[in-house]
């Protein structure tokens, strides 16, 4: 009885076949193409008596340009000689439209940066008069390029118009105030702290440095002997 179950199946199997080749139509595998080159798949195909025709182009993050990511019918099925396989291949990446980010303030030229899938690449601080502290002056790439996701954005930004901190050292609490306000700067902390090389309420030591450079906004702490 198993004997018989095993001749049926056997002639259910075959007899497509049998058919085909009593029809003189020759059946084939088809190849697998998926990953291949476009021109390496058509030459595979070619050898097997089948065509390669491409029916859409998509973006794939995983296939180089012209590499064949989908393939229809699928690999190993039999077809007849002189089928034509349709293919998808890769347009390269994923294209992102970079946006103009000039004119903007960093934080939300940040936070565009990653809402469009790009990352935040080099930052240049560059001293321009009357320009805010914090604007965005130039870029690379150029807007309304398109460029693959995770492509690193640089940016020129302001560091606005800058002005030397005062050297405060040396000086009385009040003259310190004084030289603060009417360089356009604001007084911050009095900290006092003893340094015995100073007399008593004189300051000794400020932050930021004097002779350094600060936007008007700058707070300037001062260090002061009890």
């Amino acid at each position: 009885m198993k004997k018989l179950i095993l001749i049926i199946i056997s002639i259910v199997i075959t007899l497509p076949l049998i058919s085909c080749a009593i029809g003189k139509e020759e059946l084939v595998s088809v190849p697998s193409l998926v990953g291949l080159k476009l021109r390496d798949a058509e030459k595979i195909a070619e050898e097997k008596g089948l065509l390669v025709k491409v029916v859409k182009s998509d973006f794939a993050k995983d296939y180089p340009i012209d590499y064949i990511i989908s393939q229809d019918p699928g690999p190993y099925v039999l077809v007849k000689k002189g089928r034509i396989i349709n293919v998808v291949i890769s347009s390269g990446p994923p294209k992102v439209l970079v946006p103009d980010f000039i004119g903007m303030n960093f934080k939300d030229a940040q936070e565009l940066i990653y809402q469009n899938k790009l990352q935040l690449g080099n930052i240049e601080e560059i001293s321009v008069p009357n320009v805010e502290v914090g604007i965005i002056l130039d870029q690379s790439p150029s807007p309304k390029t398109y460029v693959e996701e995770g492509t690193r954005i640089d940016l020129k930004i302001s560091k606005g118009t800058l002005y030397q901190i005062p050297s405060l050292i040396g000086l009385s609490i009040e003259e310190a105030k004084s030289v603060i306000v009417t360089s356009g700067f604001s007084v911050g902390k009095i900290i006092k702290k003893s340094n015995p090389a100073y007399p008593s309420n004189v300051i000794w030591d400020q932050d930021p440095a004097p002779l350094t450079y600060g936007s008007k906004d700058t707070i300037i702490d001062l260090y002061v002997n009890p």
